[in-house]
């Protein structure tokens, strides 16, 4: 197969302008205000990634050395403070613009695996241009770029050894030029296919929840909005961190990814905000059991269903088709980081409520909800490949072992298709 390689034109000045302001506009806010390293490493990659015109790679190690002052030889596997401070500020990026008031801001993101950003302005911001373009670029511009977004420049660096690298950020000219050699007499629909076609297993899961629909809600839980009923309980339940947590950020970043492969649009919800009619009419992912009042609402007549006790002490996972004789119970009223095992459910089905797709991604703590994420967003998948293959309803029960917070590998218990 004739490969074709086609480098993005350079930023302009006034692109460059804007994304400096977005950073600085970033950093001001309370979520950067704790951490030295994040505002410096924030500033060096988007520096970088402009002073190379987008075009460019940085390589951890070269990070290591500007960034953090580490020795020329020094061990970055025994010294992962890059990959951990990119961590972090995927997290913290992702918790920046799930907030409201940021949607009409320039996204700025650092793919896995990257340690240079990509920038994308909203499509409120960049109107003005687009209703200037001609009606055949803008219908190709949409057959490469998610719907709600034009790309101001993207860079995707993917881990060594790899051997290529994704190529977007494409000015809608040039990107018309080349598919239409390609593709001349194709629609704009059949090229999206085409361009973002999905292969694996895993992409064939969310592009199926995606079938019917351009777009999903990613629904967030929130600490102490409908279970926790009172103050005193807030403070006790402690292992389910109030507000919104970075692990729940990251696993609806991950997510958020799957449907982005897909050519799909996605926006993220507050389950204390998001109403049903919303629901009725695109397909859901929900994040949280105990903490998502939307979990257990919609889940009310699955054959697993989550359960708090009236204390909020403990949380379980019921079998309903047992008549409550058999459950997967956690200590919930204990501290966060001291729950040692933790179950969740991974699931797949058409709400009788809303009549749209809905997947959830739960835990009965945060530990369960971390392992079901795995579960759906990384090579974990295949062990649920043939339960979840197709379009049937299933359920899937997972425990996990967790150390200090966090969720080891999901091991299966059980599960239920229909």
């Amino acid at each position: 197969m004739t490969k074709l390689a086609v480098e993005p034109e350079p930023m302009n000045a006034k692109d460059r302008e804007d994304i400096d302001r977005q950073v600085e506009r970033i950093l001001e806010h309370p979520l950067f205000h704790q951490s030295k390293r994040l505002p410096i490493f924030l500033r060096y990659i988007v520096d970088t990634s402009l002073a190379q015109g987008g075009q460019g790679s940085t390589k951890e190690r070269t990070v290591g050395i500007e960034v953090f002052g580490r020795k020329p030889d020094y061990d970055n596997n025994s010294d992962p403070i890059v990959r951990v401070t990119a961590t972090e500020l995927r997290k913290k990026l992702a918790q920046y613009y799930y907030e409201d008031g940021h949607s009409d801001e320039i996204r700025i993101e650092l793919p896995p695996g990257s340690y240079l950003p990509r920038f994308r302005r909203s499509v409120r911001e960049d109107a003005a241009a687009a209703d200037q373009a001609e009606q055949p670029q803008a219908d190709l511009a949409e057959a490469v770029t998610p719907a709600g977004e034009t790309p101001v420049e993207a860079v995707q660096e993917l881990p060594e050894g790899t051997g290529r690298q994704r190529l977007s950020g494409l000015r809608w000219p040039l990107v018309a030029g080349t598919l239409g050699v390609l593709l001349v007499g194709v629609t704009g629909a059949l090229i999206q296919r085409m361009w973002k076609q999905s292969h694996t297993p895993q992409d064939q899961f969310w592009s199926g929840l995606m079938a019917n629909s351009e777009r999903a809600l990613i629904v967030m839980p929130v600490i102490g909005s409908d279970n926790i009923k009172d103050a005193e309980t807030q403070r006790r339940s402690v292992s389910v961190s109030p507000n919104l947590s970075l692990e729940d950020t990251d696993i609806g970043a991950r997510i958020a990814s799957q449907i982005d492969r897909q050519g799909r649009r996605f926006q993220f919800v507050s389950s204390s905000e998001v109403a049903l009619d919303q629901l009725q009419t695109e397909p859901a992912i929900l994040i949280g059991a105990l903490d998502n009042a939307w979990t257990i609402r919609l889940m009310r007549d699955l054959p697993f269903v989550f359960e708090e006790a009236p204390d909020h002490r403990t949380g379980r996972i019921l079998d309903s088709s047992s008549g409550g004789a058999k459950s997967w119970t956690v200590d919930i009223d204990m501290p966060h980081k001291r729950i040692a095992h933790d179950y969740g459910i991974v699931a797949r089905f058409t709400s009788r409520l809303t009549g749209e797709p809905v997947v959830v991604v739960a835990g009965i703590s945060s530990q369960g909800t971390q392992a079901a994420g795995k579960l759906l967003t990384s090579p974990e998948f295949e062990s649920i490949r043939a339960i979840a293959q197709g379009n049937a309803n299933f359920e899937v029960i997972i425990e996990t072992e967790a150390v200090d917070g966090h969720g080891a590998r999901p091991q299966i218990v059980v599960s239920k298709v229909w």
